[in-house]
């Protein structure tokens, strides 16, 4: 695009105004997802040393959220004490999006840096979430990670595609492909979720005959019959895993 002005602009910024040594409780998922993979993005993009130095911060600093006693991240993590904990209205749970959708960032940290702590981190957590795989391949939304053998939880729990499990199933299949498609459990794992979508979630619209994914709500076994915009990425996550 020729924005090399611009490009630089922001570069400067970066390197001389961002600081991530700040006193406050924030979220994981989203510091990870946007801060850490923008970050990640620009140095791949440029090879431009300022990225990485700042991606290597928050990193470094994110990382705590891991230590909880079953290895699946805490919701939100100080950035200057590493203090880490849930939700206050949801002390002893986490969100399956939440803590499944870390690790492509941290295994490209580790990567880049050569420090092998991010990806072995992230990667512990994932199989512990692994290891609760429901036959049906659908996570509940909540999973308790303040205890060392990881369960789902209970509050507000359903099985959805759309918020607070969404990004999870989309990690299985690019967890997959990051690694050269050599990672067959993530792949394992995608696919059967997406056999469970089929059989239970997916409905069709009466009288129009649409498509859509319901949820299920997990205290009531009952399905929902809705389908919001966290979904609408779906056709795109089937497109690249056909």
């Amino acid at each position: 695009m020729g924005m090399k002005t611009e490009f630089f602009e922001a570069r400067d910024w970066v390197r001389d105004h961002l600081n991530h040594d700040v006193d406050h409780l924030v979220s994981t998922f989203e510091n990870t997802i946007r801060s850490l993979g923008g970050l990640l993005s620009a140095y791949a993009w440029s090879k431009d040393e300022a990225f990485l130095e700042k991606a290597e911060d928050i990193g470094k600093r994110l990382i705590y959220a891991f230590n909880s006693p079953s290895g699946i991240p805490y919701f939100q993590v100080n950035l200057r004490t590493g203090e880490a904990t849930n939700e206050k209205w949801s002390p002893r749970e986490t969100q399956i999006a939440a803590a499944g959708s870390l690790q492509l960032e941290f295994r490209q940290l580790s990567k880049v840096t050569g420090n092998a702590t991010y990806a072995k981190r992230s990667e512990q957590a994932m199989d512990a979430i692994l290891s609760l795989m429901p036959e049906d391949g659908l996570y509940y939304t909540a999973i308790v990670n303040t205890e060392l053998k990881p369960l789902f939880g209970k509050i507000g729990s359903r099985i959805t595609f759309g918020g607070r499990a969404d990004s999870f199933y989309e990690y299985l299949l690019k967890l997959w492909l990051q690694g050269g498609r050599l990672e067959t459990k993530y792949r394992v794992a995608y696919d059967k979720s997406i056999d469970g979508m089929h059989k239970i979630l997916l409905q069709h619209s009466t009288p129009s005959n649409l498509a859509y994914l319901a949820k299920k709500n997990m205290a009531t076994g009952k399905l929902i019959h809705e389908f919001e915009h966290l979904e609408c990425f779906m056709g795109g996550l089937l497109a690249l895993g056909a």
